[in-house]
């Protein structure tokens, strides 16, 4: 391999992050863009009127540390012996018009709950945690697959149970339907974020038990901030506030990369981490192009991406009535182009030395977005748009207080966000906080690598695989460090 190359990153995010720091630690030279004054991308966490907010994390994939995406996190300092990890009791807390479902971390305790609550349900209750427990080893082996073809072995392991390969063309909702109990409905069809299929959530619910979906104290900020800090002090060459804004191009490679700060770089290889549709659309020839993620776009309707809509605010004194991480039903109300009947609620006094300052705990309120609420509030003014989204935010309070009555007068906003602030942070097609999800078979693809036509220009992140998230950014920042 040719050593001391010269290479430039577009994107400080994980994805960014991971390959610049594995970069670094192979010899080569590397330059780290990012539009944004704080690095991150979508991982990220802010200072909000004296408190602390999270952006990002909801669990961290891959902190139980025989896990391959362990070793990962731990190359780049996110994880490591001085972080303490917090594993919470249940994933979720389903509260469904008084009859409260807990999605807990041990499972046999989880399942016969579940039997207590809905014993008319046993058949499918039993069926539900069988697959649970099945995942483990099916993942152990999806996590080795590096392209479509060495699916085969992850297939015959999966093929074993036919309930994992069901889950795999089945969303929530229909899956919910063999439910009898309307509680039990509720909860499968809502206790994931996202638009994934059953799949998904046996997979995340799986990780969770297992400790290997906990949340690092601090969250996405510090988790960052120490990424951030392991690629300086292997010397790289990180550039903030500066947005790059043309690609040229010589003998079918990037002969110079130009930013909006007017700085220009003649590097030997590039990396894009943001949204390849991005990347396509604005910074290169149209006659460049990315047929997997052309092929995405086009389902989209059939795999929307994940966006949406979160609102955080304070509350003073006590929450104990909000047991951990808690969905519930609401009545509906408009949000984008949806109409919601859930709110997901996640107090954070799990981590009280970073989230809960002078007596008030910070509180998420979250409702999931797709392409349709974006196109929705893309067609606002400026002005509308604030209205529109002041709005949703006191209808997610006036829903947050109609559960809990006692917290009346205790509530205050810090901060609000949909998909154009998501657009705007991140560059991302339809404000997404993930790629196009995987409703079906047909909906997986690998797409990072080169880009068709250009020698030196290679893809990576959460936007070059289905499901998307930190894990696909770091996983697939990684692969394309062997191919440089």
């Amino acid at each position: 391999m040719c050593m001391n190359k010269n290479v430039v990153i577009l994107g400080a995010g994980i994805a960014g992050l991971n390959s610049g720091i594995e970069l670094l630690q192979k010899g080569h030279k590397v330059t780290l863009i990012e539009k944004n004054d704080n690095v991150g991308g979508l991982c990220s966490g802010y200072d909000i009127n004296g408190f602390y907010i999270d952006a990002c994390l909801h669990w961290l994939m891959g902190t139980r540390k025989s896990n391959k995406l362990y070793k990962l996190w731990n190359n780049i300092d996110a994880l490591n012996d001085e972080v303490k990890i917090i594993s919470l009791d249940n994933f979720v807390t389903v509260d469904y018009s008084g009859t409260k479902i807990k999605v807990g971390r041990d499972l046999e305790k989880t399942r016969q709950e579940w039997l207590s609550i809905a014993p008319e349900d046993k058949r499918n209750i039993n069926k539900f945690f069988q697959v649970v427990n099945a995942m483990d080893k099916v993942m152990s082996v999806a996590l080795k697959c590096k392209t479509k073809k060495s699916l085969s072995d992850y297939f015959k392991v999966a093929y074993k149970s036919p309930s994992i390969i069901k889950s795999m063309t089945m969303s929530r909702k229909e899956y919910a339907k063999r439910f009898k109990n309307p509680a039990l409905r509720f909860a499968i069809t809502n206790m994931m974020t996202g638009y994934n299929n059953m799949f998904f959530l046996f997979d995340v619910y799986s990780l969770f038990s297992q400790g290997n979906a906990d949340v690092p104290s601090g969250g996405a900020k510090y988790m960052i901030e120490r990424i951030k800090n392991r690629f300086l002090s292997l010397g790289g060459n990180l550039i903030l506030n500066d947005e790059v804004n043309g690609i040229e191009m010589k003998n079918d490679k990037v002969f110079a990369v130009k930013t909006s700060q007017n700085h220009i770089f003649y590097p030997d290889v590039v990396i894009s981490t943001f949204d390849p549709r991005y990347m396509l659309k604005n910074l290169l020839d149209s006659k460049y192009q990315i047929n997997k993620i052309n092929k995405a776009n086009q389902r989209i309707n059939k795999n929307p991406i994940s966006s949406c809509f979160n609102v955080y605010v304070t509350i003073e004194g006590d929450i104990s009535m909000i047991d951990g991480p808690t969905l519930i039903n609401i009545d509906p109300i408009k949000v984008g182009a949806s109409d919601i009947d859930y709110l997901l609620i996640r107090p954070y006094n799990f981590d009280p030395q970073y989230f809960v300052k002078d007596n008030k705990t910070v509180v998420s309120l979250f409702v999931d977005q797709n392409h349709l609420d974006y196109h929705y509030f893309a067609s606002l003014d400026v002005e509308e748009l604030k209205i529109e989204e002041e709005k949703i935010a006191n209808n997610f309070i006036a829903a947050l207080i109609k559960k809990y009555p006692e917290l009346e007068g205790r509530v205050n906003i810090l901060t609000y966000f949909g998909p154009i602030e998501l657009e705007k942070r991140a560059n991302t097609s339809y404000g997404a906080l993930q790629s196009y999800s995987l409703t079906d078979l047909n909906s997986f693809y690998f797409a990072e690598g080169k880009v068709k036509g250009i020698k030196n220009l290679y893809c990576c992140g959460q936007w070059t695989r289905s499901i998307g998230g930190t894990p696909t950014a770091l996983l697939s920042s990684h692969k394309i460090v062997k191919k440089i």
